[in-house]
């Protein structure tokens, strides 16, 4: 299986930087040429620029993917994924960047460490105790997730009987802010926690193409203002980090009787971790529980409610679909309760819908890049070290020689097949593969297939008045997620006899 991987070198990145000391720069330097052996063909590139000029415009993981159609799927700006099946130890590291070098301190995070001791230890903390299937699965972590979903409806249902429509992507990223401010401090709207998330916020409306991340010589310039931001960004994270921590650590040393252990707690009790380095594993994750990809820079904070919110979208557009689900969780369930996490295995055709809307909606459709560290070949073509690769998620989900009508939403095509996407079928890859896997995946799996089975379940869904499913468009807005373009306002009401819903 071949997928599309966009491809960046270190070196060559540098050179682009030279286009605008033009002038200085033609009298000192020659042009950089590739001379690494047999390169992959791709699109022709201008002088000094190079490739860049491609990706100042338009939605990138559309025109990557076009590249790929024209080009091929091993191209200059995209490869195969043969190097994730047999040399991930070669492309599973890391490259320096503006993001990571400002806003998580070289690095120090989980996402956009290099491949090293520290990510194999930071990686193992996080797969064994944040985010075990033990952990996932504790009653308090279900009761949780179960109390946060039913606030959620609470107010949809509010709004739906006052007639008003309300915004379903602001309504689900508030119940994952909640959710996962209480998983992380036990604390839900407390000052700091919305300190923090609207420094990650921040994070999301940052440009998925820095220029200064492509031109290192500007750095010092500053032109597109990013670096400046995004120093002010790390600044902040740290000054409220150190305050939680510090807080934490006083709360402790006065009474050890708290037997609700959280996932700072955790990773206090972890004494390999330096100070800092904690505060960065929190970071990662928010990055991980909202953003399930955990290679995301690329998704995000937001992910799981914005796939979420792409499920919906694509149910209102395929009333037929609505339809059999919505008569599937009436058979298991019934009509007498709401549904529970215990239930969901058995929902297929649920599972088969959350499914598709990451097969053709993956919300980090680049990723986060890879980076060879040392030269190797894939499919026959010579890839030096120190190479940027970048997975083109949106296009391996979407390639006409592995899905039969790539562009149709079609859920059916994923009932008693056995392709999934955790990672091991490159066919689709929403969580991205073997060492850069999302360490969050199934939690966030978790998440979109419960709380899509409660709206479609327990709820009347409306468009706006005037509007048909003809009327549902699935314009893309790219930056360092995938979102909807236009605002998705909804009528939510009551579906199940008022008794069914409890404290609901």
């Amino acid at each position: 299986m071949e997928d599309h991987i966009a491809v960046l070198t270190t070196w060559s990145v540098q050179f682009i930087a030279a286009q605008v000391f033009l002038y200085v720069m033609l009298k000192v330097f020659k042009r950089v040429r590739y001379t690494g052996g047999k390169r992959p063909p791709g699109p022709p590139s201008l002088p000094l620029i190079g490739h860049f000029h491609h990706l100042l415009f338009g939605l990138p993981h559309h025109y990557l993917a076009k590249i790929a159609e024209k080009y091929g799927t091993i191209v200059w700006l995209e490869l195969g994924a043969g190097g994730l099946k047999t040399q991930d130890h070669i492309f599973a590291s890391r490259s320096p960047g503006i993001m990571s070098d400002l806003v998580f301190n070289k690095g120090q995070d989980l996402v956009f460490c290099p491949l090293n001791d520290h990510y194999r230890l930071a990686r193992k903390i996080f797969t064994t105790e944040l985010f075990s299937e033990k952990r996932i699965d504790s009653f308090k972590i279900q009761d949780m997730r179960r109390q946060m979903t039913f606030r959620t409806l609470r107010t949809a249902f509010e709004e739906g009987h006052a007639n008003r429509y309300i915004n379903l992507t602001d309504l689900l990223r508030h119940q994952f802010i909640s959710l996962t401010t209480q998983m992380l401090f036990r604390m839900d709207g407390h000052a700091q926690c919305k300190d923090l998330l609207d420094i990650f916020h921040d994070i999301l409306r940052t440009d998925w193409l820095v220029i200064e991340e492509f031109f290192p010589l500007l750095k010092p310039l500053d032109l597109s203002g990013q670096v400046r931001r995004l120093k002010n960004i790390g600044e902040r994270y740290y000054e409220v980090m150190d305050s939680i921590i510090d807080n934490r650590l006083k709360e402790n040393s006065i009474s050890k009787s708290n037997t609700e252990e959280d996932f700072l707690d955790v990773l206090l009790a972890t004494s390999k971790f330096s100070r800092v380095q904690i505060m960065y594993q929190i970071s990662n994750f928010v990055l991980s529980l909202f953003s399930f990809n955990q290679d995301i820079m690329g998704a995000g904070t937001d992910s799981v409610s914005d796939t979420i919110v792409w499920a919906i979208i694509e149910l209102l557009r395929h009333p037929n679909i609505m339809e059999r689900l919505q008569s599937e969780l009436d058979d298991v369930i019934g009509k007498e309760r709401l549904v529970e996490e215990a239930d969901l295995n058995n929902l297929e055709y649920l599972q088969a819908v959350v499914k598709e809307t990451l097969r053709l909606h993956p919300v980090a459709a680049l990723g986060v890049p890879h980076y060879s560290t040392e030269a190797t070949k894939v499919a026959g073509y010579d890839i030096p070290a120190n190479t940027r690769v970048m997975l083109n998620l949106y296009a391996i989900g979407r390639d006409a020689k592995v899905w039969k009508s790539p562009l149709k939403f079609d859920p059916s095509r994923f009932l008693n097949s056995p392709v999934d996407v955790r990672g091991q079928h490159y066919e689709v890859l929403p969580f991205d593969a073997r060492r850069r896997r999302c360490v969050g995946m199934n939690l966030a799996l978790l998440s979109m297939a419960y709380t899509v089975a409660q709206l479609i379940h327990a709820c009347t869904i409306s468009l706006p008045e005037g509007l048909t499913d003809l009327d549902v468009d699935v314009e893309e807005k790219f930056a360092v997620t995938v979102v909807r373009r236009n605002p998705l306002n909804l009528l939510i009401k009551r579906r199940l006899p008022l008794d069914v819903y409890g404290t609901a």
